[in-house]
């Protein structure tokens, strides 16, 4: 499991209540419904398969509505469910964004007879914002779709009605309590200033360029726009830049939807408007990756799901079968894409802490070890695994997560020589190995260096000396890489030193309390 999974898992399921869970979300950048899911299915089962298992069932549970209900022909269905997106991201992958695209689904089938369904399907709305950022602005979108009925003529005199007034006042509150729930504190040092965003530029972008807006995540040097997981592909092995591919795929494919959407005003302008708003976000708020850029690719779906069933001038089928090939490039590439995913991640995990929990188990000395590592939040796959106490040492604390903020909690500027330190005196205090972690580029070849993190302001910094002492006191258990992830480090197996030399030797200020499992119970250190 990757951390990102692990942490949100953690979050749910040691939160000392409930209202301690929802109050901790705004360290986050998330709203409540994924970890409410997880902690009630911990609640039930006890088990942490609960979180892979969810993931996939929810998987499932796309492929079976898109399989029943999206009104495209058989082969359109199943380029949908056999694609980078339904075959992996959604359901092997365990994140809040799988039960995000599951209620959007279940939203296009009930918005079909909205009159009848209205209180519903605002409930479906509310519930889809409450998955995530992405989610809460394409549930807005669907919104809007539902309220330029006043200009169709058939469905005008039915909008004002009680229940659509109040299935959409209803889904616009889920989406401010998704907002308001999600919004981080000042001091979170992943927060973005709008003031920062290129408005211009991504004003500009939608007619020229959209592929160039949609920048995707920051890998091996390039920006990525990934709405049809064209990313994914081995381009380099024919020699073409990736980046620009799936830029250029992108425009593609969203020119197809733009000529298989003109008949439909209002479908058009909606989409439209869907793609600037998630350039907004993606420019605005943090970068997106496959998962982010996903929720857009299923906006657009769920866009062409509800201007077929809407259609009702003549030449319906004519209609359905244009939005079916505009539809084509987009699921038909990320289809390519899925067995490219499917194999890397055969080959190569996307964490390596499963392989250094695995050592830790068949390794008697190390049941009782503390881990530590830098960045500190490699260890925070680890709790899913082994039992294991992990110390955040930027926190100077016992922890499962890191604090992500702008230095009041978490030391930014940090050293080897901080590390060793802190891994001392802890080992001295409680008698008991440390495993240190240390994932930072180009540690192991340069003998000096500094490297900064990947969130504002944070750096690591090594000296000669302090590797020479890393060196003189530490053996090397071994290097785990090969992950798909950053999650790839050397760790080094740190034995306490003899009780005089500690009582001779400096101490670090460090908390003394060892946290355990599920009740956060503390442990007693050896003698």
């Amino acid at each position: 499991m990757w951390r990102d999974e692990v942490r949100a898992f953690s979050i749910a399921t040691r939160a000392a209540s409930w209202s301690s869970l929802f109050g901790d979300l705004h360290h986050e950048g998330h709203p409540a419904l994924w970890y409410v899911l997880l902690r009630a299915g911990f609640a039930l089962t006890h088990s942490n398969l609960v979180l892979p298992v969810l993931a996939l069932v929810i998987g499932i549970a796309i492929a079976y509505v898109v399989l029943r209900y999206a009104p495209f022909p058989f082969w359109l269905r199943l380029l949908t469910v056999f694609g980078a997106f339904v075959g992996y991201e959604y359901s092997v992958v365990a994140r809040n964004y799988g039960i995000g695209i599951l209620l959007l689904l279940i939203a296009c089938v009930l918005f079909q007879k909205r009159d009848k369904h209205a209180l519903p399907l605002g409930a479906v709305l509310a519930l889809m914002a409450n998955t995530s950022v992405h989610a809460a602005a394409a549930s807005l979108v669907i919104v809007l779709i539902w309220g330029l009925d006043f200009i169709d003529s058939d469905r005008r005199s039915r909008l004002p009605g009680v229940g659509s007034l109040a299935g959409i006042a209803i889904a616009l509150a889920g989406a401010a309590l998704a907002i308001s729930s999600a919004s981080p504190t000042a001091d979170m040092s992943y927060a973005q200033a709008f003031r920062q965003l290129d408005a211009g530029g991504v004003l500009g972008s939608i007619a020229i360029d959209p592929g160039k807006g949609l920048k995707g995540i920051y890998i091996s040097g390039l920006w990525h726009s990934d709405i049809a997981a064209a990313g994914e592909l081995p381009w380099v092995l024919a020699g073409i830049d990736p980046a620009m591919a799936s830029r250029i795929v992108v425009d593609l494919c969203l020119l197809c939807l733009g000529w298989a959407l003109a008949p439909s005003r209002r479908h058009l302008g909606a989409a439209i408007v869907a793609v600037l708003g998630f350039e907004v976000m993606f420019r605005g708020v943090y970068p997106a990756a496959l998962r982010h850029q996903g929720i857009l690719t299923f906006l657009l779906i769920a866009i062409c799901w509800i201007a077929v069933l809407d259609w009702h001038a003549a030449g319906a089928s004519a209609f359905a079968r244009r939005v079916a090939f505009g539809l084509l490039p987009l699921m038909a590439i990320q289809t390519i894409a899925l067995p490219v995913i499917l194999r890397r991640q055969l080959v190569h995990p996307a964490s390596s802490s499963k392989a250094l929990a695995g050592v830790i188990k068949a390794t008697p000395r190390l049941s009782n070890a503390i881990l530590m590592s830098e960045p500190d939040y490699m260890m925070e796959p680890l709790p899913y695994y082994v039992q294991n106490p992990v110390y955040m040492p930027r926190q100077r604390e016992y922890h499962y997560r890191v604090y992500f903020d702008n230095g009041g909690l978490r030391q930014r500027d940090f050293s080897l020589g901080n590390l060793l330190g802190i891994a001392d005196s802890i080992g001295c205090s409680t008698r008991r190995p440390i495993l240190l972690s240390i994932a930072s580029p180009g540690f192991l070849t340069k003998s000096s260096g500094e490297v900064p993190g990947v969130f504002h302001g944070s750096l690591f910094r090594w000296s000669a000396e302090d590797k020479a002492r890393l060196t003189a006191t530490a053996r090397l258990l071994g290097d785990f890489a090969g992950a798909t992830t950053d999650e790839n480090y050397q760790v080094f197996e740190i034995t306490p030193r003899p009780v005089p030399d500690c009582a001779a030797g400096p101490v670090v200020g460090h908390s003394d309390v060892l946290l355990r499992g599920q009740d956060r119970e503390p442990l007693r250190t050896q003698d």
